[in-house]
C-alpha cells in the first residue's frame, strides 16, 4: 500500500505534506520577529530566520544538494540581482513618469520639504531595509521552495518535470496573488495583477536556477515604487517616501489606492519587466530553457550529492 504521507524510496514526506511543514514554520519565524521592537531589526532577523528554516529543510527535509537551492552567491548572482534591480527600478520610474505626464498623478512636495523632518533620509533607509528583507524571504518562500516542491509533486505518470513547473509556476503565482487579496483596498484586478506578476518572477528562476533575478526584481518593484515614488505598495501607505504624490486619474488604469499593480498600467509594467529579463538572460548568453533543477526528476538529482560542497 502507498503511503500519502511519507515516500519511503525517496526517505521523505510527500511534497504536499513538505510545504505544508514550512508554510507552518515560515508563518512561526514571522511571528517570532514581530517581537523584537525596532522594525528595521525585526524585518532582518525574520530573513536570517526563513534563510535558516529554508537550508534546514531543503537540504534535509527535500533531501537535495545546495547547489540547487538558487542562493550560491557568486559574481554571476551578484550582477544577475544588480540587473534585476536595475530593470524594475528602470520601469516603476518609467509608470511614474507615464502617470505623472498623463495627469494620473501630481507632485505635492519632497522628501526634504518637510519641515518638521530634518532627518528625512532616515525613513527611506528604514524602508529599503524592510523591502530588501521582504523581497528576500517572500522569494524564498514562494519561487524557492514552493516552485521546485509542486514541480516533483506534479511529475507523475507521462507529466515530466518541465510539464510540472509550468503547473508550478501557475498554482504558486495563484497563491501568491490570492495571499495578497487581505490587504487593504485590493481588488480582483489587484489580485489578478499580483498572480501575473508571480509568473513574471517565477520564470528567471525557471531558467536560470537563481534566484537573484527574482530577487532584485521584488525589492527594487517595492522600494521604488514605495520609498522613492510615493506609490501605495500593495495597498500599504508608505510614509517618508523621497516624492509625495497624491493619485488622480481612473483607478482601472492608476491602480488607485492600492498602487500600480491593481491598475493597467501595472500590467505593462510586469509584462515589460519581463521581456527586458529575457532579453538580459539572452545577452549575456543564458539558455532560454528549463534550468536543471526544473528539468530532471529527483533521482537524477540526488546523483549529484556526492559532488556538492555544503
Amino acid at each position: 500500500m502507498i503511503n500519502p504521507i511519507y515516500n519511503g524510496k525517496e526517505q521523505r514526506l510527500r511534497a504536499l505534506f513538505r510545504i505544508l511543514l514550512f508554510i507552518f514554520a515560515f508563518i512561526a519565524s514571522m511571528g517570532v520577529s514581530t517581537l523584537i521592537p525596532f522594525v528595521w531589526l525585526s524585518y532582518l532577523v525574520r530573513s536570517l530566520l526563513i534563510l535558516g528554516l529554508f537550508y534546514v529543510m531543503f537540504r534535509f527535509g527535500d533531501r537535495r544538494p545546495w547547489h540547487y537551492a538558487g542562493l550560491s552567491i557568486n559574481r554571476r548572482w551578484i550582477n544577475e540581482c544588480l540587473a534585476g534591480v536595475l530593470i524594475a527600478g528602470g520601469v516603476m520610474g518609467l509608470i511614474f513618469i507615464t502617470e505623472w505626464l498623463t495627469g494620473g498623478l501630481e507632485i505635492n512636495r519632497f522628501a526634504w520639504q518637510r519641515g518638521s523632518e530634518s532627518l528625512w533620509l532616515i525613513p527611506i533607509i528604514v524602508f529599503f531595509v524592510q523591502m530588501a528583507s521582504v523581497g528576500f524571504y517572500e522569494e524564498v518562500l514562494s519561487r524557492g521552495y514552493w516552485l521546485p516542491n509542486m514541480t516533483e509533486g506534479f511529475t507523475l505518470g507521462s507529466i515530466s518535470p518541465q510539464k510540472a513547473s509550468i503547473i508550478a509556476i501557475v498554482l504558486s503565482s495563484a497563491i501568491f496573488g490570492v495571499a495578497h487579496g487581505s490587504n487593504p483596498n485590493a481588488s480582483m484586478t489587484a489580485v489578478v495583477n499580483i498572480m501575473l506578476a508571480g509568473v513574471m518572477l517565477a520564470i528567471p528562476f525557471i531558467i536560470t536556477g537563481r534566484l537573484a533575478l527574482s530577487i532584485g526584481i521584488h525589492f527594487s518593484w517595492n522600494f521604488f515604487q514605495g520609498g522613492i515614488f510615493g506609490f501605495r505598495v500593495s495597498g500599504m501607505e508608505v510614509n517618508g517616501s523621497l516624492i509625495e504624490i497624491r493619485q488622480l486619474g481612473p483607478e482601472w488604469w492608476t491602480g488607485g489606492s492600492f498602487g500600480p499593480e491593481a491598475g493597467l498600467i501595472g500590467i505593462f509594467g510586469i509584462l515589460l519587466i519581463l521581456g527586458i529579463t529575457l532579453l538580459y538572460l539572452k545577452m549575456t548568453d543564458v539558455p532560454l530553457t528549463y534550468a536543471e533543477l526544473f528539468s530532471k526528476p529527483f533521482e537524477e538529482l540526488k546523483d549529484h550529492e556526492n559532488t556538492e560542497i555544503v
